[in-house]
């Protein structure tokens, strides 16, 4: 089972933020590319995505997305096929949001490589911003068991501690045919 994992950021400061988009390239990474937004310079990419924020009048909205994307063994070898799925997965955003990818060899259970994905919630085309809650990271829990064809476990980590996390597995479209 492959797994999604939202962390919500959305009372991150300026400080704050710039921690979020350096955990992917601080270093430990084996590979990392950028869309629209440089991976190798954390202080330019927080000004590239503050920016675009502050240009659509985003600034005090949800500033920031972070997901971590677990795959198994099976799913993806290699840290290439990890950023190649992940691509895929995070293709609905990729062509008009900043994004980041971080690819790290880390176990964690069946999983070996991990894709930490830092992304801008606003639309650098139109200003729009991604949907926040179910509406915005069902799709992307969908994708992932879509492209991999396994179950997904979509892992929703609120910023407030003191509330629940939500857990939700989402299936391969046609996985579960009527007889």
């Amino acid at each position: 089972m492959e797994e999604l994992v939202i962390l919500i950021h959305t009372n991150a400061d300026e400080v704050g933020i710039r921690a979020i988009i350096n955990y992917p390239i601080k270093g430990n990474e084996v590979l990392k590319k950028g869309y629209g937004v440089t991976p190798y310079n954390t202080d330019d990419a927080v000004m590239q995505m503050m920016s675009t924020a502050s240009y659509w009048g985003n600034l005090g909205k949800s500033p920031i997305c972070h997901a971590v994307l677990s795959f198994t063994e099976v799913t993806a070898p290699t840290p290439e096929k990890a950023l190649e799925l992940a691509e895929i997965i995070f293709g609905i955003y990729l062509s008009n949001h900043l994004m980041i990818i971080g690819i790290h060899e880390e176990r964690h259970g069946p999983s070996l490589y991990h894709a930490h994905v830092v992304y801008s919630p606003t639309n650098f085309v139109n200003g729009s911003m991604i949907k926040s809650g179910n509406r915005g990271v069902f799709p992307l829990a969908k994708n992932v068991a879509d492209v991999t064809r396994r179950m997904c476990r979509l892992v929703i980590k609120p910023e407030d501690k003191s509330k629940k996390e939500y857990h939700l597995c989402f299936y391969p479209h046609g996985f579960l045919k009527a007889k």
